[in-house]
């Protein structure tokens, strides 16, 4: 039997990871030979999941090697691939960024990716983030990082122009393949109901493009058997913002709420699809309430890190009863689904060839934007790493706040690394939806005195 790869997942406790690389740990039959190696800061945490994983091989009878520890540098030595999925007080900053930057006019209703909220997660995680590459470049030189911590397009920027000597690339959870063509598949009316797997007929007509910086990505192609399906793809949305308006709106869901009103509305204005709809109407402007003609059909509303808490804490107790007993682990793996970076850590081994959408270098797949900017593109991926796929252009519109979003976050990066206030400053007044100078420098002044027990001393010189 062939040896599996050594997996480092560094957070093993992570809300969208944890559990999902457990499951796929002990299903794929590529990975199910090789080595599991979960690491959390916290032992309790550490302790829950490791029992979690030793329950799932036993049940599953999957030959992984299981290792933990606190300290990453102990399991380090030899891996195949290391992944970052940690997040330090998440819900907690998250509130305190969308708080400050709300007294200033700045609405967030994710706050963790764009505007002051993504500019902050930043300053906090990327620090880490280097300092595992450093780990890495010294334990496990051959090893591929995938970074899973959000903004992981300004995370893996950071990777990509300060740690050069690691070979990485970054990840988000919701341009999955093939589920992502699959929901395509259903939207624009080809198939009566997302299927998995893809009929092969289907897959090998559907030209699917979707572009941009992660969680602010466009639709720019969308064609069935040479015939554009973007009039059938509107309809659609239309259908959903209308349903959406005739039910009570559930304000406190910030992430969902009225999200195919505002998709309509920029479906319209650009000629693409807003893809990732709970993040992308956070990038622009329009829906943030300034100006005097309203926001239809309301601004957007802040995150509420109140509710996120709950549905960690939640998520966490139903992991510690499988855990521990009180749940059966067959329920475990009745609800379990493979994860995207273990679906592509299974290819990239095993050679099995899929696709998938990760954010790395352009390299001239989308031929308007420069070879190095840090974009999300399907791409094919072996042991060398993605081969991002041959893109159309970006449309205009589209391309211009593409680049803006790009600009705000190469600054931040450099701001993140020098801990220099000026550039900090010029990435906030860059940001698509700061749009007052001074109250740029207020909401920076204000968040790094919040924050600054987990922050750089550099910042405070």
């Amino acid at each position: 039997m062939e040896k599996g790869p050594k997996i480092v997942v560094i957070g093993a406790g992570s809300f969208f990871f944890g559990r999902a690389v457990v499951y796929n740990m002990a299903q794929s039959p590529v990975l199910r030979t090789g080595t599991l190696a979960l690491v959390d800061t916290d032992p309790q945490v550490l302790e829950t999941m490791m029992r979690l994983a030793a329950r799932a091989k036993e049940y599953s009878r999957a030959p992984f090697e299981l290792i933990g520890s606190a300290d990453r540098r102990e399991v380090m030595k030899g891996a195949d691939f290391v992944v970052t999925s940690f997040s330090f007080r998440n819900t907690h900053y998250r509130g305190t960024d969308v708080r400050i930057a709300r007294k200033y006019g700045v609405t967030m209703c994710s706050g963790d990716t764009i505007g002051p909220g993504g500019i902050f997660r930043t300053l906090r995680e990327l620090p880490e983030i280097l300092r595992i590459a450093r780990d890495i470049r010294e334990l496990a030189p051959d090893a591929w990082m995938i970074n899973f911590v959000n903004p992981t397009a300004a995370l893996g920027l950071g990777l990509m122009r300060h740690a050069p000597g690691v070979r990485s690339f970054a990840l988000c959870d919701d341009l999955h393949d093939p589920y992502k063509r699959a929901e395509y598949l259903f939207r624009c009316g080809i198939t009566a109901k997302p299927e998995i797997p893809i009929a092969p007929e289907h897959d090998a007509k559907f030209d699917l493009q979707i572009l941009g910086v992660n969680h602010c990505n466009f639709v720019v192609k969308c064609e069935y058997d040479g015939v554009s399906r973007m009039p059938q793809l509107r309809e659609w949305v239309a259908a959903q913002a209308e349903k959406e308006l005739e039910r009570p709106a559930d304000r406190s869901d910030s992430k969902q709420h009225y999200n195919y009103n505002y998709a309509l509305q920029l479906f319209d204005l650009y000629g693409a699809y807003p893809n990732a709809l709970g993040h992308v109407k956070e990038y622009v402007p329009f829906f943030q309430g300034y100006g005097v003609s309203p926001a239809e059909p309301e601004p957007i509303v802040p995150f509420d890190a109140f509710r996120r808490a709950a549905e960690m804490a939640a998520q966490w107790r139903e992991t510690a009863a499988f855990a521990d007993g009180s749940l059966p682990i067959a329920d475990f793996f009745a609800r379990g689904k493979g994860d995207h970076a273990t679906d592509i850590i299974e290819s990239m081994w095993g050679g099995l060839g899929k696709k998938f959408y990760v954010n790395t270098a352009n390299r001239g797949a989308v031929p308007n934007m420069a070879d190095d900017a840090f974009l999300e593109l399907r791409s094919d991926l072996d042991m060398n790493g993605p081969h991002p796929l041959p893109a159309v252009p970006l449309p205009f519109g589209v391309l211009g706040l593409t680049r803006q979003v790009l600009d705000t976050h190469e600054l931040t990066v450099e701001a993140a690394v020098s801990c220099d206030r000026k550039i900090l400053y010029r990435a906030l007044a860059c940001d698509p939806i700061v749009n007052n100078l001074g109250d740029a420098k207020r909401i920076m002044e204000e968040l790094l005195e919040a924050e600054r027990s987990h922050l750089p001393s550099e910042w405070f010189r």
